[in-house]
């Protein structure tokens, strides 16, 4: 039987569009619940964290609005921005990753100097998914020094780490190994356009800025690797007839890709994506996601399936190629993959 596509990421259970709830609704459960705490009030009211980040609501909205929390009379500058970034952070599942995320919202939280290298990469995934665009910072310790002055985001994000290590979302750890180990990704978890391209070392202050990437390939020099970036559904409002590649898994093992449709076998990228292992010594690492948009119209992060090995190819401009997963894809991905060409 063949594996249809799911509305919802392929490591998330499957989701329809939800219900509209008001600020106002979720407002008065609050003050029902009577808790300043995210995950009290979620275990009382049988909520999902979900409801709470549909449209611009934040768990700190819903506090004002309950009168539980006081508004400043003077809003701390930068406050309205970082709020409306904390859906976010929704898809974090895996340990690691939210444990080194929490360690900026406490009150000693580390200076960026004073990381590791490894550590310095994740640092620079949060600020990245927090200001897409550098948020004006000439460096990533004036921008993680600005986010210990947000007292409030500080709790709201730390509320949504806690809540999401202590749930049933949380994978094991199984990070990139070899030419990759210097990576902070983690095999079949998923990550949004942000942490992709900073734990690569592609995006960075004074260049490459995640808020104006919108491409589905990239190739990273530094780590000699292409990085796929790929959309399963493709719908006719996000996607010209041009660029809707047919991509989809062949099993669990294999994976059928477009390339771009302005690449051709010959061409210096179509001999890379062909002898990257026996000649070019590059990499590839695929990413997938099911849509552009959550049900709830969030952007919808990819889930990294690691890395993979040229096998064949058919066609030119696109280049239709099957490429070998090395990780097979376990049950709760492969069984929403779709596994036939999609539909024109």
């Amino acid at each position: 039987m063949k594996n249809s596509p799911s509305a919802s990421p392929p490591n998330d259970p499957p989701t329809t569009v939800p219900a509209r709830v008001t600020v106002q609704t979720l407002a008065r459960e609050a003050r029902t619940a009577d808790t300043l705490n995210l995950s009290v009030f979620l275990e009382r009211t049988g909520r999902h964290i979900a409801d709470i980040y549909r449209g611009a609501g934040t768990w700190t909205t819903i506090l004002r609005r309950a009168d539980l929390l006081p508004a400043p009379a003077t809003p701390t500058p930068g406050e309205n921005h970082l709020l409306k970034r904390m859906h976010s952070f929704l898809h974090i599942d895996d340990t690691e990753r939210a444990t080194a995320y929490r360690q900026f919202t406490t009150d000693d939280a580390p200076a960026y100097e004073d990381l590791t290298a490894f550590d310095q990469t994740i640092a620079r995934m949060l600020f990245f998914t927090l200001w897409d665009k550098a948020g004006g910072f000439p460096s990533y310790t004036d921008g993680l020094a600005s986010l210990h002055g947000q007292h409030t985001v500080r709790s709201e994000l730390g509320q949504i780490l806690t809540h999401l290590m202590h749930s049933d979302r949380m994978r094991p750890a199984q990070p990139l190994t070899g030419a990759h180990a210097h990576i902070p990704l983690n095999i079949h978890c998923a990550y949004n356009r942000s942490e992709i391209l900073a734990a690569m070392g592609v995006a960075r202050l004074g260049g490459q800025l995640p808020g104006f990437f919108a491409q589905g390939v990239l190739w990273d020099p530094v780590n000699k690797t292409d990085a796929l970036l790929i959309t399963l559904s493709k719908n006719e409002r996000d996607f010209s007839p041009t660029v809707r590649y047919k991509d989809y898994a062949l099993s669990r093992t294999r994976f059928h890709w477009e390339s771009q449709n302005s690449t051709a076998p010959n061409s210096p990228t179509g001999q890379r994506y062909q002898n990257h292992a026996a000649q070019q010594g590059s990499h590839v690492l695929l990413f997938v996601r099911t849509s552009k948009d959550t049900p709830s119209g969030k952007a919808m992060p990819w889930v990294l399936l690691g890395p993979a090995t040229y096998e064949r190819h058919t066609g030119s401009k696109p280049m239709a190629i099957t490429w070998r997963l090395h990780h097979p894809l376990p049950d709760r991905i492969w069984s929403r993959m779709p596994t036939t060409p999609p539909t024109a």
